[in-house]
């Protein structure tokens, strides 16, 4: 059974990834990006940029799309190898991070998750979220979620 990480069609990849923005434009939670696509030597695809948010989150994106397969040379299979998404609040600190570029020692995989103090920028805790780990959209989703419990404090 084919999990949300497995290999994708580059077309498909992005179709979904752009449905998923356009929704949460639409109902006012992103406010505006400028992710982009940069061709890395070897011919695996860099996705980078920023996602400004409403009450001045930023989520900063910077992916690895390795392509598994390049018979199709438009439109090749891809999937993710290497992910770092870097979520903060505007005039303040980092807020959570989810990234697999440094492993740690008891952790199954290097996928995990760092929590902040975004206040203080201190770092509160480390945790291992597996194979599973969240897709940009869900990143976004957990953002609103925060946003909407801490609306209040962000003035």
């Amino acid at each position: 059974m084919a999990g949300k990480h497995s290999p994708n069609t580059l077309r498909s990849y992005l179709d979904i990834h752009e449905t998923v923005m356009q929704r949460l434009r639409r109902e006012g939670f992103v406010e505006s990006d400028d992710l982009a696509l940069v061709p890395l030597g070897g011919g695996d695809i860099k996705m980078e940029g920023q996602i400004r948010c409403e009450g001045g989150l930023v989520c900063t994106v910077e992916k690895i799309l390795a392509i598994v397969d390049a018979t199709d040379a438009d439109n090749p299979l891809v999937q993710t190898v290497r992910f770092a998404y870097n979520v903060h609040v505007a005039g303040h600190h980092n807020l959570f991070r989810y990234d697999n570029v440094h492993a740690y020692p008891g952790h199954g995989d290097a996928s995990h998750r760092h929590s902040f103090d975004w206040h203080s920028g201190d770092a509160l805790d480390v945790r291992w979220v597996g194979p599973e780990w969240p897709t940009v959209g869900e990143v976004l989703e957990e953002m609103r979620a925060w946003f909407w419990e801490h609306r209040a404090e962000l003035g």
